[in-house]
Order: C-alpha cells, then structure tokens, then sequence
C-alpha cells in the first residue's frame, strides 16, 4: 500500500503547485519513491494469479509508463490526473477483495471522465460526453450484477466465491458492464469515437495505460469463476473474442483519420486480450494475459503520444498527413514505425511474444481453430500498419501539412517506451520466469 499513498499523497500535493518544471520533477521523483516501495513492500496481489512478483513487475511497468506521460505532458492537471489513476491503479492491482476490485475499478472509470473533461474544442467534448453515457450505463450493469452477487448470499469483503444461478447471472451482468468499458464487442461503439475524438494524449493515458491495468484486474478477479463455468462461459467467450478483433481489424482498414485506426486497433487488441478468459485452464494464460497488457501498455500510450505531439494536441491528423513525415522528421517516423510493427506482431518487438504466447495458450486448450482465427486477423492488421507506413515513407511530402515535432521532453518520454517495447520483446523470460 505504500506505493498507493506515495501516488495519492504526491497527486493531492500536486494541486498546490504551479510551476510545470518543479511539477514534473516532484512527480518523477515520486514515481521513483513508488518504484522502490513496489520492489521493496511485501506484494499484495489477488490471489489465483501467477506470483506476487508478477504483480510487482506490473506495477514497476506502470510506473514508468507514468513517468514517460509526465515528461510528455505540457498541462498541470493532466499530469495530477494521471497519478490519481496510477493511485487507482495500483488498488485495483493489489485489491483483496471483490468490493475492493469494484471501487478501485469505478474510482479508474471517474478519475477517467474527469481526465477528458479537460475539454478544448468541439471534438474532443462530442468525445467526452459518449464515453461519459457509456460509462455511465457500465456502472449500472455492475452493480446490478453486485446486486444480483449480493443476493446469494456472499460477502464482498472476500475473494470471488463459488456461485450459484443467481451469483452466475449477477457475474455475467457485471461482466458485461465490465467489457463495455474494455471495447468488447457490441458494446465497443463508443471507443471508436471517443478515443479519436478526444485529446490523443488523453487516449493515450485511458487506451493503453487505464485498459492495461484493467485487463489485468479483471482477469485476475474472474478467473475463479470462469474456471468454476469454464463448459458455461467458454462458447460466449471465444464467440466476443473472434468478433471483437475481426471487426475492429476490418474496420481499421477502411479509416483515413490516424486516430480512428488506432481506436479500432484498440477494439481489435481488446479481443486478443479476450483470449487469455477463453484459455483460463491453460497455465499459460496467466502468462499471456500479463504479457500482452505490458506490451499493449508501451505500444499503445507511446502512438496516441505520438499522435498528439504531430497534431499539436489535435485528434484530426489523416494519412495524408502523414505522408513524407520519413522525409520530413526521420525520429518521429522511426518511432511509428517500431510501434506500430510491434502492435502488427513483428518478430523481436513486445507485441509479437504477447501475440504468440496467447496463440498457444488456445492451443493448449484444445482451440486451434480459435488460434488459426487469431493468426488470420493478425495477417490482417498488417495490413493497415503497413499503409500508415507506406504514407509515411513512400508518399511525396503534403505540401498542406504543419505537423508538430517531438520536443526534448516528449522524445524522453518516446524513448523510454520504445525501450519497454524492445526490451519485453527481446528479454522474454523476464516475464516468462515468473510464472514457471
């Protein structure tokens, strides 16, 4: 808990101070105090998932990630916001009980409203009010399903407990409140506008940073009862995993905004991420699961950063935007370049072992037409990773383009995530030897 208080109290005390400069410091220097208590403190993860070391390491990830974020942001109550929900994050990661795993999951969904409440221009408030109503309407379902939950008689001050009809069809309600605000398809619709609309350095915090931490969360706290309904649950599990990364793949393709591609990707990766509940009985979907929310954690928050940086904080930048950005500013396309390789699944890059590691977990489970079905839509979202960079490298320049430039912050921040998506993708068994 020490790393929570750090978060929290250094959030609180942020409101007091003015200077960006001295904020940005007081905050590293806080993200590194957090950091040690993390490595230092007795671990206090859910039970049923992997190690307690697991949990540390997910916690060390999302330390850094916070720091790139701050080093990159050029607003004070953006950076305040950001570790109230490193704060939030952190309870949800170490939360002991299903009430605790509630409230830290809500607290993520509130401090998230207010982050995009910062609101500049017409865009980004369309954005803001679609993710507020479906939020909202997630909120109802969950505690509908708590209610149901409650209803049978268990005590939410413990961990998820064995369930009977009612308990079943509470969890299912919660569940799907819970997978409306990971973009599971059908209750995807909004995140395909709202996280194009808003501010990218917005999408960038609740895209990657907030959804990572969720998944993990959610996992964790279900996987009791989807392995107690595992003949019940799988069918509609694997049924939402295949429609959620095809049609958010499918729909990529036929985008022209940067940001709606990205969105799609995220609604897409949300059904990668599906597949670790489908293959709960596999010991491997422990592994999976932790080492696709690190690689969609680097991945994701360094192109919705990128995406604000070139569009000077607006969500309209297009393809042709893009075009001869190679020509234009070489350290920008690089750093496309490598993300984006690494969400389609290059070899050596983060995204390729998380991609890999869910693959055989289905395997092991007895789904290999599930795998094959992964590995196509996989084949598939090369394909418009591979049209941004054709836009970026091989198009003339756009005369009618005035794209931003990464600032020496905001290239600090780009080459510590870059360092994540290399190291995870090269030093596997940093994840992997936690689970053995």
């Amino acid at each position: 808990m020490s790393t929570f208080v750090i978060l929290f109290a250094t959030a609180v005390l942020s409101f007091a101070i003015r200077s960006r400069s001295v904020l940005k410091l007081l905050v590293l220097a806080a993200l590194l105090a957090a950091g040690y208590a993390a490595i230092d403190a007795v671990p206090l993860g859910l039970s049923h998932f992997g190690s307690d070391q697991a949990i540390t390491l997910f916690e060390i990830v999302l330390l850094v990630v916070m720091a790139a974020v701050v080093l990159s942001e050029e607003e004070n109550i953006n950076i305040t916001q950001t570790l109230f929900l490193g704060a939030a994050s952190v309870a949800l990661l170490e939360s002991q009980s299903f009430l605790t795993f509630v409230l830290s999951f809500e607290a993520l969904s509130i401090i998230s409203f207010v982050l995009v409440s910062n609101i500049k221009n017409r865009e980004a408030a369309i954005g803001a009010v679609k993710m507020f109503v479906s939020g909202a309407l997630a909120t109802a379902l969950i505690v509908l399903g708590s209610a149901f939950y409650l209803f049978e008689g268990h005590d939410l001050n413990a961990p998820l407990q064995e369930v009977g009809v009612y308990g079943t069809v509470g969890l299912w309600i919660m569940l799907v409140g819970i997978f409306y605000k990971l973009t599971i398809v059908p209750m995807h619709t909004w995140a395909a506008d709202s996280y194009a609309q808003i501010r990218p350095s917005h999408a960038a915090i609740l895209s990657g940073m907030v959804k990572s931490v969720a998944v993990v969360g959610v996992f964790m706290t279900f996987m009791p009862f989807l392995l107690q309904q595992n003949s019940l649950n799988l069918p509609v599990l694997v049924m939402l995993a295949l429609v959620t990364m095809t049609l958010g793949n499918f729909m990529a393709l036929f985008q022209k905004q940067v940001g709606k591609i990205l969105s799609y990707s995220s609604i897409a990766h949300a059904g990668y991420m599906l597949l670790a509940f489908v293959a709960v009985k596999s010991a491997y979907a422990p592994v999976a699961i932790f080492y696709i929310a690190i690689a969609y954690i680097f991945m994701q928050t360094a192109l919705f950063m990128l995406l604000d940086k070139a569009g000077k904080g607006s969500s309209s930048v297009t393809l042709d935007d893009l075009k001869g950005l190679g020509t234009k500013d070489k350290t920008m396309a690089l750093l496309f370049t490598v993300q984006l390789f690494s969400l389609a699944g290059i070899p050596l890059l983060a995204g390729f072992l998380s991609k890999a590691v869910l693959v055989y977990a289905v395997v092991d489970v007895g789904l290999p037409l599930v795998a094959l079905a992964t590995l196509l839509n996989s084949a598939l979202s090369v394909a418009y990773y591979a049209w941004i960079v054709k836009h970026i490298y091989f198009d003339e320049p756009a005369k009618h383009s005035a794209l931003g430039s990464l600032r020496v912050s905001g290239f600090a921040a780009q080459a510590i995530l870059l360092s994540g998506t290399l190291y995870f993708g090269l030093f596997a068994t940093t994840v992997f030897d936690l689970f053995v």
